[in-house]
């Protein structure tokens, strides 16, 4: 007697494909913010712009281990966590009646919660009992390159990244293209905090890692990407106290 596997039922198969456009476009929207920065980074273009002025001249070998955790990230949890959300929010999302200012009014509230997340789950990483989760990602600030974002555990990614992606979709489910735009502008985000370069023009604007380049050179601050969150819990860098604790 043979036992029958499961079905996946009409609206979990379109969850997943939605899931799916979301993953790619996370990855197209990180690749090309990865590919601006390292397009500079290699040819020497941002080299008097770099933060750390010991950092060691880069080849494409050195944006790959980024790559690499970054697509664990996304098989392991990314695509079944945003799969389940679509699921569980499918009606909300796909018969959403919203006009494009409550979209975006979502979005940004969305946006800031996630934020806000994510800046807690980072400071208590840094706990001395929780960090070997956190130490994979720390690595010296001369050798961070864009694709440095997600090199981390998929437990990490799961504790503190998708959290931020997730309370978005369960908490403001809207329009499912600008759910799309959401996604994009977190691949953009990913690539630029953590360029390791402050460039004068557009692009350099774009792609400044001043302030999480603070935070790996000196543990102790700027945790959060919103800098209001670091300054209402005294962890930001320009409190100079808190520059005590360097990196190893």
């Amino acid at each position: 007697m043979t036992m029958a596997l499961p079905q996946m039922t009409p609206d979990l198969v379109q969850a997943f494909q939605h899931a799916l456009q979301a993953a790619l476009t996370l990855v197209v929207s990180h690749a090309v913010g990865v590919g601006i920065v390292m397009y500079m980074d290699l040819s020497g273009r941002w080299e008097r712009y770099a933060i750390c002025k010991s950092r060691s001249k880069k080849t494409m070998a050195d944006y790959w281990p980024g790559w690499k955790s970054f697509c664990v990230d996304l098989v392991l949890v990314f695509i079944p966590c945003v799969t389940l959300l679509i699921w569980f929010q499918a009606d909300a999302i796909f018969r959403s009646r919203d006009t494009v200012p409550q979209a975006t009014a979502k979005l940004v509230s969305g946006y800031v919660l996630g934020k806000i997340w994510a800046a807690g789950a980072h400071y208590l990483l840094h706990h001395p009992r929780l960090y070997a989760i956190h130490r994979r990602h720390h690595q010296k600030p001369a050798h961070l390159v864009a694709s440095s974002a997600w090199e981390d555990s998929f437990i990490e990614y799961a504790v503190m990244e998708m959290p931020s992606f997730g309370l978005t979709l369960c908490i403001f489910p809207t329009l499912w293209w600008m759910h799309l735009m959401h996604f994009v502008w977190h691949g953009m985000d990913g690539a630029s905090s953590h360029s390791g370069f402050k460039a004068p023009g557009l692009l350099g604007f774009l792609f400044d890692g001043e302030y999480h380049y603070y935070h790996h050179a000196h543990l102790t601050v700027n945790y959060a990407e919103l800098e209001i969150l670091d300054k209402l819990f005294g962890t930001h860098h320009s409190q100079k106290e808190r520059f005590s604790k360097r990196a190893s």
